[in-house]
């Protein structure tokens, strides 16, 4: 039986690891993505901040340069008005281009310093008139403004450092993971396949000793034992090939046995003999199969309560006496027909009187089996050693299977004594049918006729004597007739092809007795009949013919056969006909017309008979095709 390896922990397999690893590496991977992207973003508000920045030292000078020129009040309110939105603008932030000041203290606070001059000195001195600002005030409020912007450049260089660093330790990272990945993927799978190869292929150069490290509880683990096993099995076959061998041949040559022994025995069996002689060489074949010393066969007779032995070899004459007739419960053979199964027993571990007789006479070992036939016993037969034998199981089934068949072929015998009894009676019942009243009526009709001839002899009336000695000598020729078509019915047997033929020739010889033409209609491309079908309709011909010779004194006769689908015969003659009520009061004296319809029944058909007084008498016969079809 095959080992069953379970499954790894789910933590433990390949696959788990693998998507570990892919998972650790996808989110360094997106986190150092995500940093590089913030610090993208940081340097792109700085620079806009840088870029705002510097616009307000030029709207500081621009602002001046309109001051002193005494431009349009309107143009200095563009300017101051674009100051203030640009601070506001720095001090809060605009997400979407990006711009933001970064969030360090020293630009939060120049931030807020430049904020506080603006509103509480420059602003206000540009838009009061003749209070201007000085060159000195406007130079001090830019120099605010560059220390705002080199805060910002500052912060800048420093976000650009630390990104180059990050890509910097990106590319260490990537490199270290392809090395770390590499490295796993030659441990976890190139080492184990590479492993798992080299030892196959030492395997393939028949080094059978070959075996695989089983170091970890994975896939390639689960594979390793696999291997292993797989080599070891096919180590042990090979050491052990020629005595597997031997044993598959032995094997195999007790299957060869049993079956020939079963063959043999069945041919044998199914071979036509009488009953004492096929029980005899069952248990003498089953002597040389077995090597019992003796055996015997009985029969059961359940209306005696006996067991009637039928056949047997070996045993001693004393104990043939014995065994000769017993009773169904009596001895341990009795007991064991009584029993589901087989029975077999050692005679030295039983002390009862019923298989004493078994032991003096020698014998150390018997086994009873029965003779069974549709599961119903036939009877048992016993084997008898005079050496202890064990039989064993494949021994018991075959013997049990040859008893089997034993008891189908004597059901068989006794089935065939049946039917063989069957087919005599049938053939006697014919017999009787065939002396029907034509026969018994022509007799009586002669008794008397006998009688008036003795009464006119003795009154010396010759005249009547001569009318009754022609009346006498009519119906011995016409009993005569009578008994040649008897003869030549129990004679016919026709085949396929004659079946034609022998009707023409049964009309041919009706013309010849009567004198009657007969016409013959023959018609249809249907199959042919069954041998059995073919013989009844041929008699119920004959015996309308002959019911037309004896009573209708008919002028003409018609027989049409139509062999179609189904198969059909009608009889017509012209001649004086009958009451069909006065032939069914008659009928249990009218032998013929029951002989027709149990021919009729016997294939399965139905007759019908019509007739009336000085109109014919018309005879059908109709086969249908499902009966032709099952026949």
């Amino acid at each position: 039986m095959p080992d069953i390896r379970l499954a790894p922990p789910r933590f433990q397999t390949l696959a788990s690891k693998l998507l570990v690893l892919s998972l650790l590496a996808l989110s360094i991977a997106l986190v150092s993505i995500g940093y590089t992207l913030a610090l993208s973003w940081r340097l792109e508000g700085g620079a806009a901040a840088i870029n705002d920045v510097g616009s307000l030292r030029m709207r500081t000078f621009r602002a001046a340069y309109l001051l002193s020129t005494q431009a349009p009040d309107r143009l200095l309110r563009d300017e101051i008005d674009g100051f203030d939105q640009t601070l506001a603008r720095l001090k809060h932030g605009d997400p979407a281009r990006p711009l933001f000041l970064p969030d360090n203290r020293d630009i939060r606070t120049q931030e807020q310093r430049l904020e506080q001059r603006w509103r509480s000195d420059i602003r206000p001195r540009l838009l009061a008139a003749g209070s201007q600002p000085t060159t000195q005030q406007l130079h001090a409020f830019v120099a605010e403004i560059d220390s705002l912007v080199s805060l910002l450049e500052r912060d800048n260089e420093n976000h650009t450092n630390l990104l180059r660093m990050f890509q910097m330790v990106l590319i260490a990272m990537a490199l270290a993971g392809a090395v770390t990945m590499a490295y796993m993927l030659f441990l976890m799978v190139i080492n184990p396949v590479r492993a798992l190869s080299d030892a196959m292929r030492r395997l393939r150069e028949g080094e059978l000793d070959t075996r695989v490290k089983v170091d970890r509880q994975d896939e390639f683990g689960m594979l390793a034992e696999g291997f292993n096993q797989m080599a070891e099995r096919a180590q042990d076959l090979y050491q052990n090939l020629e005595s597997k061998v031997q044993q598959k041949t032995r094997e195999v040559e007790e299957q060869n046995l049993r079956l020939k022994t079963l063959y043999d025995m069945t041919s044998f069996l199914h071979q036509q003999r009488a009953l004492d002689e096929t029980c005899h060489g069952f248990i003498g074949r089953l002597m040389q199969l077995t090597g019992a010393d003796a055996a015997n066969a009985r029969l059961v007779d359940p209306e005696r309560g006996k067991l009637d032995q039928i056949a047997q070899q070996g045993l001693p004459e004393d104990m043939v006496l014995v065994e000769e007739c017993i009773p169904d419960d009596a001895c341990h053979c009795g007991e064991a027909a009584q029993q589901p199964f087989a029975v077999l027993r050692h005679i030295g571990e039983l002390e009862g009187e019923d298989i004493r007789h078994c032991g003096r006479a020698g014998f150390a070992s018997i086994a009873v089996f029965h003779i069974r036939s549709q599961r119903e016993d036939v009877g048992i037969f016993t084997l008898y050693f005079r050496q202890k034998r064990v039989l064993s199981m494949p021994e018991q089934m075959l013997i049990e299977t040859l008893g089997q068949h034993l008891g189908v072929a004597i059901e068989n015998q006794r089935l065939s004594a049946r039917e063989r009894q069957f087919a005599v009676s049938e053939e006697r019942n014919l017999m009787a049918q065939g002396l029907h009243d034509s026969i018994a009526q022509s007799l009586s009709f002669l008794n008397l006729q006998a009688q008036m001839l003795e009464d006119a002899m003795n009154s010396r009336e010759e005249e009547l004597a001569r009318e009754n000695l022609a009346f006498i000598r009519a119906g011995v020729q016409e009993c005569y007739e009578d008994v040649r078509e008897l003869l030549l019915n129990f004679r016919t047997r026709i085949s396929r092809q004659e079946f034609p033929e022998a009707v023409r020739t049964l009309l041919q010889r009706f013309e010849q007795q009567t004198r009657v033409p007969a016409r013959l209609e023959m018609r249809g491309e249907g199959k042919p009949l069954d041998p059995q079908q073919q013989l009844q309709v041929f008699f119920i011909l004959q015996e309308a013919l002959s019911n037309i010779r004896k009573h209708a004194e008919a002028s003409e006769v018609e027989v049409e056969i139509d062999n179609t689908a189904s198969f059909s015969m009608r009889i017509h003659d012209n001649g004086r006909g009958f009451d069909p009520g006065q032939l069914a009061a008659k009928a249990a004296r009218h032998v013929g017309v029951s002989i027709m319809q149990e021919r009729a029944n016997r294939i399965h058909s139905q007759i019908q008979i019509s007739s009336a007084p000085k109109q014919g008498t018309t005879v059908e016969l109709t086969l249908p095709k499902e009966e032709r079809t099952s026949a």
